[in-house]
């Protein structure tokens, strides 16, 4: 990707993340075949949550970022994901359950805390590397499941450029090391993880025999 070791450093650690994750018990649930569809619904039901708290997150960003070129990157990504939660909820249509779960919405919150503390390039580095890489694997297999879904096929495509957003920052700035990122991203894949957990824990235990 890059000659720049620090960067290249950044990028292999957060592919090895990314990897992990598609092997998480969310991920997995989705992709599996044997699942029963009732399972998958349920899925999309916690996920709405994440979804709706997204909003929350990106919009966190936006309001606390002060540097003017990191403003104006989240701006567009804001702009870019407005909505998405409201493209969820008509995909589940037929389901007017509304859910709260303490773990999905402790993982939100930190998040939200997150992009309202941390420096400018560590707040960006959080959105585009950790939770967009985490949407891009969900969506893969979320296509899967749901073949021809709205929600699903539109972050399967956009993920990728809002990753990409994400390095081109550190390509362009300087003011950040291998260690802050490394340290930001493990935190963030893990809340990623748990609550990808939580949502499927929380599917299968609704949708038991």
């Amino acid at each position: 990707m890059t000659t720049n070791p620090d960067l290249q450093r950044v990028a292999d650690y957060n592919t090895a993340r990314q990897e992990e994750y598609e092997s998480s018990r969310l991920i997995r649930l989705l992709a599996d075949e044997a699942t029963p569809d009732a399972t998958k619904k349920a899925v999309l039901t916690y996920l709405q949550p994440w979804s709706n708290a997204f909003q929350r997150m990106i919009s966190a960003r936006v309001v606390f970022e002060s540097d003017p070129a990191l403003r104006t990157i989240a701006l567009e990504h804001q702009r870019e994901e407005i909505g998405h939660d409201e493209i969820l909820a008509r995909t589940r249509a037929d389901d007017q359950r509304v859910v709260w779960d303490p773990v999905i919405e402790a993982g939100a919150a930190w998040f939200v805390d997150q992009f309202a503390t941390l420096p400018g390039v560590q707040r960006a580095i959080l959105a585009h590397l950790a939770l967009e890489a985490g949407s891009l694997a969900l969506s893969k297999a979320g296509v899967r499941a749901f073949p021809n879904d709205a929600y699903f096929s539109l972050h399967d495509e956009a993920d990728v450029e809002h990753l990409d957003m994400g390095y081109q920052i550190l390509r362009q700035r300087t003011d950040w090391t291998s260690d802050e990122i490394v340290a930001v991203l493990d935190r963030a894949w893990q809340v990623i993880t748990v609550v990808s957990d939580r949502i499927a824990e929380c599917a299968i235990r609704d949708t038991a025999a």
